[in-house]
């Protein structure tokens, strides 16, 4: 029973103590931010190095994979059906892919494709390098 009575003394011990160091560390004040010229320099060649990069990943649409005068054919209808969205017909042998869209977020990507799936009902969402 004393063991008992020790272990709850030395917890509640605890729990004042870090109690009361939690509420003295949060003291307020005026924080400076000291940085070398290297360091801006460093970031301002960062910014131009994010500038260069035009591809990252995300994701598009397929909306059909096989022959060459049907992926055309594809291209086709969806272009006259959705103007305003980049298709890319793609060919890895031996079949022809047509893709669409730049989705940097799969939930992007969901969306779009509830639209298309109404007109093109195999359509799918795959990970791709996008451009930005």
């Amino acid at each position: 029973m004393e063991t008992l009575i020790r272990k709850y003394t030395i917890f509640i011990i605890a729990i004042f103590g870090l109690t009361c160091s939690e509420i003295y560390a949060q003291k307020q004040g005026i924080v400076t931010v000291e940085s070398s010229p290297e360091i801006k320099q460093l970031i301002q060649q960062k910014k131009g190095y994010n500038k260069s990069i035009t591809e990252v990943k995300g994701f598009k649409i397929q909306l059909f994979n096989g022959s060459e005068q049907g992926a055309y054919r594809i291209r086709d209808e969806f272009s006259a059906l959705f103007p305003d969205t980049e298709i890319k017909i793609e060919f890895f042998s031996p079949e022809w892919k047509v893709r669409v869209g730049n989705y940097k977020t799969r939930l992007e990507a969901d969306r779009a494709l509830k639209e298309i799936k109404e007109e093109f009902s195999n359509a799918i969402v795959l990970p791709a390098k996008v451009k930005i």
